[in-house]
């Protein structure tokens, strides 16, 4: 590894790991000769979701880092984004799984990083609605009780999941807890984003967003 991994949780050292030594989890699909295989066998692609996992997650109440079963509190690790729209593509894990993606995760952990889409399997699935293609540099930690699937209504297709009252919101960037700061700036540079689309579909959902965005404002770090 280039960089030192965080502690590791005990579900995640039971995770096989890659030839650099990084643990697999458990929704990442495997290749063996281009072909996605089965979890272990081959060779693992991080930037490639195994969507056979996501009816098992919400379905059998299991993590999506570990795969192991979850108890009554569920994390979602977002971007600032979703803590507007509190909307996910991609199904809840457990709290200390999910500090440790938010944390250990290149993409997640370096602002400045792209994603890497050489070669990339022609196989993968896009994730499902709207995509905002870009790193945020923050992202949170979102510990709630409940959230719902539904299908979306415009873009790709799949299944996304509405993120249920927060109990807690835990905000990092590069590795550690990020400041109220540093949160704002991710928050300035993606909500253009956000209001394009709301643009496209009018007057109420300009205004609906502008809710959304003062009902998140008191999730952010203290100042």
């Amino acid at each position: 590894m280039t960089q030192p991994l965080p502690p590791l949780p005990i579900r995640i050292v039971k995770l096989p790991v890659d030839h650099r030594g990084f643990p697999v989890p458990w929704f990442v699909q495997w290749f063996k000769d281009g072909e996605p295989t089965s979890y272990g066998d081959g060779e693992p692609d991080f930037r490639v979701i195994d969507a056979r996992k996501i009816p098992v997650a919400v379905n059998q109440n299991r993590c999506w880092v570990c795969g192991e079963t979850m108890g009554v509190h569920k994390a979602f690790v977002i971007g600032p984004m979703c803590a507007i729209n509190r909307i996910i593509s991609e199904p809840p894990s457990h709290l200390d799984c999910a500090i440790f993606s938010a944390t250990a995760c290149p993409f997640l952990t370096r602002p400045r990083m792209r994603r890497n889409e050489k070669d990339l399997p022609e196989q993968g699935v896009p994730a499902a609605g709207l995509h905002i293609d870009r790193n945020p540099g923050v992202m949170c930690v979102w510990v709630t009780r409940s959230y719902k699937p539904f299908r979306p209504h415009a873009g790709n297709a799949g299944v996304l999941f509405a993120l249920g009252e927060p109990e807690r919101t835990i905000w990092y960037t590069q590795g550690r807890e990020a400041t109220r700061a540093e949160v704002m700036v991710a928050i300035e540079s993606g909500y253009p984003l956000l209001q394009d689309m709301a643009e496209r579909e009018g007057r109420e959902a300009i205004a609906a967003l502008a809710q959304q965005r003062d009902r998140a404002m008191p999730l952010l770090p203290a100042g």
